[in-house]
């Protein structure tokens, strides 16, 4: 299980869609959806905070922002 109070680089670079707090935390940054998020992760085929922001970006349901 997911840790909140844990920072390392595991965390840091991975979206854990299964916590309610990392789903908000990153459909607020990005300014997309839930189900926006969780089918980029889908279609993304990992966790991947980078594969997930190109997925989006692919999709249309963002601009670039890393």
């Amino acid at each position: 299980m997911d840790n909140p109070n844990w920072h390392g680089n595991p965390d840091r670079d991975r979206i854990n869609v299964h916590e309610d707090y990392e789903v908000r935390y990153w459909t607020h940054k990005w300014g997309i959806s839930k189900e926006q998020l969780l089918s980029a992760e889908k279609q993304a085929g990992s966790t991947s905070v980078r594969k997930i922001h190109d997925k989006l970006c692919e999709l249309g349901s963002m601009k670039p922002q890393l």
